[in-house]
């Protein structure tokens, strides 16, 4: 866990989310004679003091009165007491602000538009369910997202989207007082007018209709639902990037690092990459961000910066040798650098170090582990001392004190390691693991069996150190590490079936024709780079197939 006093911002405590229900309205459409689903959407008031203007779904507060009709509304067996009040405040206010209304007859029918007429929705719906024997519909509504307004926001609201598919005998009609302009939409329609700046709508709309254009059909939409679970739950975050407020939702590249650094939610954090700048990420922590981006290096290499004024600085991984990048190593730290650690040899991660060392006055040893004998000539590295596994590095002041632990993690190289920030739980990854794609694996030097067992260890250091944060040298900061490293072996392993599966199919074939097989998913133009990785996938299923023989014979 990160220590309190090492966080940039003061905290402050988020605003309580008032319990809400939504519903997304849906009906089968055609559109260029292919099959298509539509939204009810509608526009809020420009004098809403949420949303203002906002093409939404209806929607709105749970209600005391919710649970007190939820007794008697129609629900699944599946649906518990919370779920049914929940829907039930979703078909009230979907009445109250477009009349359209949820809810079953005596006699086994669902309400049309002439019994709608009859109805005032000044009214409670609840007298009308009495007055008229009319039963809420709960079970023709289904959970699909659920959604937490941001943390930096003065109202909040804790949101269930809910979908049902659109009665076919009624009709939308705004109230003309909360909402406007209801109006059935395609979400790439939606999203593509958004995109225009003519459809105003918020993040979580945005998001959610992005997730709905992947269903064809209602009954398609309302299978996927059929487990009483939203299929997906966020809070986002908001950080600044070309000077606006940027959201993000989780599984976003840059949600991780909001969370790190502002993580009471406050919108503080610069998000735009900036080579000539040290990013603080915490009080002991910054980011100094190479000029050398591209397609593969993202961004560009990151360069941590471990310490405080009163303990000096440890480097992790200098960079290439880009003598712009370590001048502000060296400014960012005031040239107290106590050590330079390199967590392997690639040309854009150590070859800066000499140069850097060379900047500093007391000299500051170069830290790592020799490159292997199959490394190639370009990724040359010795360090002034070798680094051990499990060793500490210890940066201390007058009580205040910074531990690195050193673990080894071969796979992407040979001669990799990771370091564990052990006061605040931060996992530096190196090229182990990434934020916004996986390493290569480039054999001999890299061996993907070294690599999956490199993930399993640094998943238990995880679990034993309470680790949350990685700190990946390309991309922003990771969150939820241990998902993180599940993803990656869940990966890994799906590949290493497609490739096993391209070889089964042509036994014959080619590095190329197995890569058209088993990277269909991949850009044509990352097939080269990917070849390395597949390489390292039929090294590893070779090794299967030999200790499978061996046993077989053995036994």
């Amino acid at each position: 866990m990160v220590r309190p006093e090492q966080l940039l911002h003061a905290q402050r405590q988020p605003v309580a989310p008032r319990p809400a229900a939504t519903m997304l309205l849906v009906r089968d459409a055609l559109y260029e004679g292919s099959p298509t689903i539509e939204v009810l959407m509608t526009r809020r008031s420009a004098q809403a003091s949420f949303a203002p203007g906002a093409f939404v779904f209806p929607g709105g507060a749970i209600d005391s009165s919710d649970a007190r009709i939820a007794g008697s509304a129609r629900r699944r067996a599946t649906q518990d007491d919370t779920q049914a009040v929940q829907a039930v405040a979703a078909i009230r206010e979907t009445f109250e602000e477009l009349g359209v209304l949820l809810a079953w007859r005596h006699d086994g029918v669902l309400v049309d538009d002439h019994d709608i007429a009859k109805l005032e929705r000044a009214t409670a719906i609840e007298d009308h369910c009495s007055q008229h024997g009319l039963t809420l519909a709960a079970d023709c509504v289904y959970p699909f997202a659920h959604w937490i307004t941001d943390r930096d926001l003065p109202r909040r609201f804790d949101v269930q989207f809910f979908v049902a598919r659109m009665p076919v005998d009624q009709t939308a009609v705004a109230d003309g007082a909360e909402q406007f302009e209801p109006l059935w939409v395609r979400p790439d329609e939606a999203l593509a007018r958004n995109a225009a700046g003519d459809f105003a709508m918020i993040f979580p709309t945005v998001r959610t209709l992005e997730r709905l254009r992947s269903f064809d059909s209602v009954d398609a939409l309302l299978a996927a639902c059929r487990a009483e679970k939203s299929l997906w739950s966020s809070c986002p975050r908001g950080g600044m990037k070309a000077g606006s407020v940027m959201r993000c939702m989780e599984g976003d590249t840059p949600y991780g690092e909001l969370r790190l650094v502002c993580p009471d939610g406050q919108v503080l954090h610069c998000l735009d990459w900036r080579s000539t700048d040290a990013i603080p990420l915490l009080r002991n922590v910054m980011r100094l961000t190479a000029t050398n981006g591209g397609l593969m290096t993202g961004p560009g290499t990151n360069s941590y910066i471990v310490g405080t004024a009163a303990t000096g600085f440890i480097v992790v991984d200098p960079g290439p040798g880009d003598l712009a990048h370590l001048q502000r190593i060296f400014s960012a730290t005031g040239g107290d650098i106590r050590m330079i650690v390199c967590t392997h040899s690639h040309v854009d991660h150590a070859p800066g170090a000499r140069p850097l060392q060379s900047m500093c006055p007391h000299k500051p040893p170069i830290l790592g582990v020799p490159s292997g004998p199959a490394a190639k000539a370009s990724n040359h590295f010795a360090p002034d001392r070798e680094l051990l596994d499990g060793e500490v590095l210890t940066l201390a002041h007058d009580g205040e004190t910074h531990r690195l632990l050193v673990v080894s993690t071969p796979g992407h190289a040979s001669n990799h390691v990771c370091l564990v920030l052990l006061e605040d739980g931060l996992l530096f990854s190196g090229d182990h693991i990434l934020n916004g794609s996986t390493t290569i694996i480039d054999p001999p030097d890299g061996n993907m069996t070294a690599y999956l067992a490199s993930l399993d260890r640094l998943d238990a250091i995880c679990t034993e150190r309470e680790i949350e944060f990685i700190l990946p040298a390309h991309g922003y900061v990771l969150d939820r590490a241990r998902d993180q490293i599940a993803r990656l072996k869940a990966h890994r392993f799906a590949r290493e079936a497609k490739i096993a599966d391209a070889v089964k199919a042509l036994p014959s074939g080619s590095i190329d024709d197995w890569l058209r097989l088993a990277y269909t998913d991949v850009p044509e133009r990352l097939w080269s780079a990917a070849s390395r990785s597949l390489l390292a996938h039929l090294e590893r299923l070779d090794e299967h197939r030999h200790l499978i023989s061996h046993a077989c014979l053995r036994s």
